[in-house]
């Protein structure tokens, strides 16, 4: 009898799933370059898992193809050696490496139509040349893949997965109960661009491949298309994973799940067997939690920045088209990180209201399905377009959804999202990095965050600022539309702005995007003139004091409350405004990005305790604000 429930329960579950699509597009949208049919066993007493099945590869070129490339990145983690523990030392956001439990991926058998390719595979590394690096290699092949055509790899590979490190791995929590975030677990081919994609002139006599090595300071870049994922697991566990569930089974001695996605460009999945599960819904999104059992009194908290941020983005961006979210509390170095369909979010056992770390990460990690998901630029190129443009997306929705104290609601201390960011851009000199660089060329782990997630968070509230919300929305917006699914690049980005702004916005993307002009202005002196018919002339001397260029704007309040504006480009080192009648005070209009807003503001007359005061109050106010930020990075 028991055996035919299992049977009727799992046959019911596979009934359910597969009657749901896992986008909500009619057709696909991308251009479906890959296709991934794979099988595999998680061994958790070895920390290991097994995996075989079917790599699809065609060939989007004019020309023949002669060579594949893959990234390995579970061999960032192998020894001391490679290219990731060399630039960090072992050390990724706070958590180390295990000295004793590396991780690594093993390709066991490689094969075309039958005819053993393993021999041929063989290990490049294209950024640094580190002998000891084993995260790229190059498969030449007997036959080249023609144009329009593909080509299918039967593949078996084994991977150890390391304790916890840069968000992949395992951990053994204080009740001995095992977790595990299996992420960058699989054989991973690489972008082949082709003429006219990204950077490759369009004149080019062919494309390239474009694979770096696993960097500390680096993420992923890959092409979409259809992942076909079948798992096994103890018959205890709970799995989360990309897409959608189409057939589940259970034996007494294994748990068989099958999931299938489309349109996204990588698959992550994640095991405990003491996951407690939540589950709702949104529109047409199938929203599920898991949890840590100490944590799950905080579940419906992660599901509120859920549906705040579906919200939000549906509204400002465009629309979720996937019909599953998975929300992972995860453990240690795990949390924080993103997926398509399913991102990492955490929490600690004692989290107050008041403290919205978990409504953070968890607004955040979902605006990369957008950023890293859909429009998927080249992470190891130009984080900035992810990280970034996501950053400045998740200040605006903390801040608006939560109000003041977005963040940190404390009486006496309310902290908010945007200024956090802004004081974490000035926190070290702001002219120390340009956001248009390759992430692992940051000079550390610290530059690389300040400047791809604070600064460019920073600078798009200047732009915003400087276009107006609407005409920054319709720009988003129509970015979002138009490259989807696309690969986009900062080119692409500055080109949508300009068409959507009706104007040149070179000034703006040389200096703060490309460059690293720093903003500084300052109202050095207000005169006050008497004239000769008792009326009063009042001189404004506003100066330039960095390179950073920026079109301000001057406001000043008169003795008898009448308030005017006044425009300047901000090119010259130094401007004076003359203007009839007694000015009392002068102010310019507070730019994100200007390093010194106590010099944006000037008094005719008055005691300066009060002004010198306010001064060290901000400075206060300001360092604890950094440090908060730092605990949330690291977080």
């Amino acid at each position: 009898m028991r055996s035919f429930l299992v049977l009727l329960v799992a046959c019911t579950l596979t009934t359910l799933a597969s009657a749901q699509r896992p986008t909500t597009f009619d057709e696909p949208q991308s251009e479906l370059r890959v296709r991934y049919t794979l099988e595999v066993t998680l061994r958790p007493a070895t920390r290991t898992i097994e995996g075989s099945g079917q790599l699809q590869w065609r060939n989007p070129d004019r020309v023949p193809v002669d060579t594949l490339q893959f990234h390995l990145y579970l061999n960032a983690f192998r020894d001391a050696n490679t290219t990731f523990m060399r630039e960090s030392g072992g050390m990724h956001r706070g958590f180390s490496a295990s000295d004793s439990n590396h991780g690594a991926i093993n390709i066991t058998g490689l094969a075309v139509r039958g005819e053993n390719l393993l021999d041929s595979l063989m290990f490049i590394r294209p950024d640094d040349g580190n002998p000891d690096d084993y995260t790229v290699a190059a498969l030449p092949l007997p036959n080249p893949v023609q144009p329009g055509d593909s080509i299918i790899l039967d593949v078996t590979f084994e991977a150890s997965l390391p304790q916890i490190v840069a968000r992949t791995g395992w951990m053994e929590k204080d009740d001995g109960s095992l977790f595990f975030m299996v992420a960058q677990w699989f054989p991973k081919l690489g972008v082949y661009e082709i003429p006219g994609q990204r950077y490759v002139p369009v004149d080019a006599p062919r494309g390239r491949w474009n694979t770096h090595q696993f960097h500390a300071n680096s993420e992923f870049y890959a092409d979409f298309g259809i992942y076909d994922i079948t798992i096994h697991v103890p018959p205890d566990y709970v799995v989360g994973a990309t897409g959608v569930r189409t057939h589940a089974h259970d034996s007494p001695d294994v748990r068989t799940l099958r999931y299938y996605a489309e349109d996204v460009h990588d698959f992550a999945w994640t095991a405990s067997p003491v996951f407690r599960e939540f589950t709702t819904t949104w529109r047409h999104v199938n929203l599920r939690l898991l949890m840590q059992p100490e944590h799950a009194r905080q579940a419906e908290r992660h599901f509120k920045a859920a549906r705040i941020a579906l919200e939000a983005f549906d509204e400002i961006i465009g629309p979720y088209p996937y019909t599953t979210l998975t929300l992972v509390d995860g453990v240690g170095g795990s949390n924080g990180m993103e997926y398509p369909t399913l991102i990492t979010c955490g929490t600690l056992q004692i989290m107050p209201s008041w403290v919205r770390m978990p409504e953070l990460v968890t607004i955040h990690e979902f605006g990369h399905q957008y950023f890293y998901g859909m429009l998927a630029n080249n992470e190891f190129e130009e984080a900035w377009l992810d990280e970034g443009v996501n950053s400045y997306m998740e200040t605006r929705i903390m801040d608006e959804a939560y109000g003041p104290g977005s963040v940190l609601d404390l009486p006496g201390l309310r902290i908010d999202d945007g200024p956090s960011h802004r004081l974490m851009y000035l926190s070290t000199a702001p002219e120390r990095g340009a956001l248009f660089t390759w992430s692992w060329k940051y000079s550390n782990d610290f530059d690389y965050g300040r400047i791809t997630y604070s600064k460019a968070a920073t600078v798009l509230r200047a732009l915003e600022q400087y276009l107006g919300r609407a005409v920054m929305d319709r720009g988003l917006r129509t970015y979002y539309e138009r490259w989807r699914f696309r690969h986009p690049t900062t080119r692409d980005v500055q080109a949508v702005m300009e068409e959507v702004a009706e104007e040149d916005l070179d000034w703006f993307f040389s200096q703060y995007v490309y460059g690293t002009a720093v903003v500084d202005y300052e109202l050095a002196e207000l005169n006050l003139t008497q004239l000769p018919d008792y009326s009063f002339k009042s001189t404004v001397r506003v100066r330039r004091l960095r390179n950073g260029i920026f079109p301000q704007v001057l406001r000043v309040r008169f003795t008898n409350g009448r308030e005017e504006m006044h425009e300047w480009d901000g090119v010259s080192e130094e401007e004076t405004f003359q203007l009839r009648g007694q000015v009392s005070e002068a102010w310019l209009e507070q730019n994100p990005i200007d390093v010194h807003w106590l010099n944006n503001r000037i008094v005719a007359q008055g005691d300066s305790s009060p002004k010198l005061a306010l001064k060290y109050a901000a400075k206060s106010t300001a360092w604890m604000q950094h440090v908060w930020h730092l605990l949330g990075f690291l977080f």
